[in-house]
């Protein structure tokens, strides 16, 4: 894998050098955000990145563009270029293949036994005497096809018990987006080479493993309204996936049953939004029975250290004030709702619909973006989160402020008259700070907006304008039970804003 990587570096440099066109295969989607990576970088010698915000929909700040310029550099000189670049790969790739035959009698031995942090999993072990690691890897094993499963189908029922709210706000948008162009992305072909724990953490009354997966699919992408967007390949890629579990519950299984965890009865078939068991109203997903998809990042997102997520002030302090206060709280679910909220959020603006993200932002931001939302005409061709980081939290006038990073690859497109014109020709990557509030003394609620059940009574609730609980009458975007949405501004925004409010 790694000589492939090299030969292809090699080539891509002497075609730069050459002047040819650069043909990206970033452009290819799979489950989880992948086909982009970090999801921008250069494309053919333009920038994929746009530091814009919200505030400033459809508004690109500017980046690298190459222009073709005037060259008088002989052929004879780049062909002699180019195949003194070849013959340095082709050594380099017979120096990576005696290395790689040397390690492959010690790969091979370890196929089944992933790398692990021994300390932190013997320690975790010591407290969790019933927690078996081959069962728990069986059950990554079997998350990672049936999400695979599931993109290829635009369909979250096979997933919907074992995924967060969040998560799951992440596929829908996605599939709303692809159904309204009329995408499809089926996978196939697909293989795990390897599967472990990379480390493990501890987030409130909460265990977190986070999962590195090496893997490969056959990935063909059609757009039916723009052919010219088609794309097809193998991809082979490295994800990390965080699940979570709640610590000190007993030991259930949701990955190989259909039956409630809770009370044993079947669960719908079509469990939707709302992952609650229609007869003794558990949150099957709540993190209480069993792991919980919580995140996949792409390996260059997790492994990045990007000045943008940096941690600000006495943010470990406050946070172990809310967990004394809330009990519930948690860095990973309180991310996964800012994660929520946000894809909400551009769900509404691609739908031009403001009732889908009105219960997840407070009054003041919706006059603010409605307006906006009436009027946008833009659809993502892709729009996935590469990361969402809680970076600050404050407490001011007896509410709890949380500020949230958020990193987002995104295409624009256009459709007029069934056909699709695009505007990004490359993936953009967006970064915007959305700032969450509750009250400081807010209680657990009977619900969650974000399960589209009212905190209040534990009524459902649809999208709607509405912000009333049509069973108890209580205000929905009320901070007194739930997270909700303050603001939502870009970069340059959130620097001032930090600095009036730190």
């Amino acid at each position: 894998m790694r000589s492939t990587h090299v030969i292809k570096f090699l080539f891509i440099i002497a075609l730069a050098f050459l002047g040819i066109p650069i043909i990206s295969e970033e452009l290819i989607a799979r489950a989880g955000g992948g086909g982009g990576g970090h999801g921008g970088g250069s494309h053919g010698g333009g920038s994929g990145h746009s530091s814009g915000g919200f505030s400033g929909w459809g508004h690109s700040s500017g980046g690298f563009h190459g222009g073709s310029g005037n060259s008088h550099f002989s052929p004879w000189a780049a062909a002699i270029i180019l195949i003194v670049l070849l013959f340095l790969a082709f050594r380099l790739i017979l120096f990576l293949q005696k290395v790689s035959s040397a390690m492959s009698t010690t790969l091979a031995s370890n196929e089944n036994k992933p790398f692990i942090k021994i300390d932190t999993l013997k320690e975790f072990q010591a407290r969790n005497p019933d927690f078996d690691l081959s069962e728990f890897l069986q059950k990554i094993r079997k998350a990672f096809i049936e999400v695979q499963t599931s993109w290829s189908d635009q369909n979250t029922n096979r997933m919907r018990r074992f995924i967060t709210d969040g998560v799951y706000q992440r596929f829908n948008t996605q599939f709303k987006m692809m159904k309204l162009l009329q995408q499809t992305n089926p996978l196939s072909n697909i293989k795990i080479g390897n599967i472990w724990v990379d480390k493990i953490e501890q987030d409130g009354l909460y265990d977190i493993m986070q999962v590195g997966i090496e893997a490969s699919m056959d990935d063909k992408f059609v757009c039916a309204l723009n052919h010219e967007l088609d794309e097809e390949g193998l991809q082979s890629f490295v994800e990390f996936w965080s699940f979570i579990r709640k610590r000190g519950v007993p030991k259930k299984d949701i990955y190989d049953s259909d039956k409630c965890p809770n009370c044993s009865a079947p669960l719908p078939e079509n469990i939707g939004e709302v992952c609650k068991c229609t007869h003794c109203n558990a949150m099957v997903n709540s993190g209480e029975f069993d792991w919980i998809l919580s995140e996949i990042t792409q390996k260059d997102d997790y492994c990045s250290n990007d000045a943008f997520s940096e941690k600000l002030g006495n943010l470990e302090s406050t946070i172990h004030d809310m967990v004394s206060v809330y009990g519930d709280f948690s860095v990973q679910l309180v991310e996964d709702k800012a994660s929520n909220a946000y894809m909400q959020i551009m769900t509404a603006k691609a739908m031009q619909d403001p009732s889908v993200m009105r219960r997840f932002v407070s009054d003041e931001l919706f006059q603010l973006l409605a307006p906006k939302i009436a009027m946008n005409q833009e659809i993502f061709n892709r729009i996935f989160l590469n990361k969402v980081t809680l970076i600050g939290a404050q407490k001011k006038e007896n509410k709890n402020i949380l500020n949230f990073a958020v990193i987002c690859s995104i295409q624009r497109v256009l459709v007029s008259n069934n056909r699709l014109e695009v505007v990004d020709p490359d993936i953009m990557t967006t970064e915007e700070v959305i700032v969450m509030t509750r009250d400081a003394l807010a209680g657990a609620g009977k619900g969650s907006i974000y399960q589209h059940t009212c905190p209040s009574c534990g009524g459902p609730v649809k999208d709607t304008l509405d912000i009333k609980c049509s069973y108890c009458g209580s205000l929905l975007n009320s901070t007194e039970n739930d997270w909700v949405v303050s603001a939502l501004m870009n970069r340059s925004e959130f620097s001032q804003y930090y600095a009036l409010n730190k």
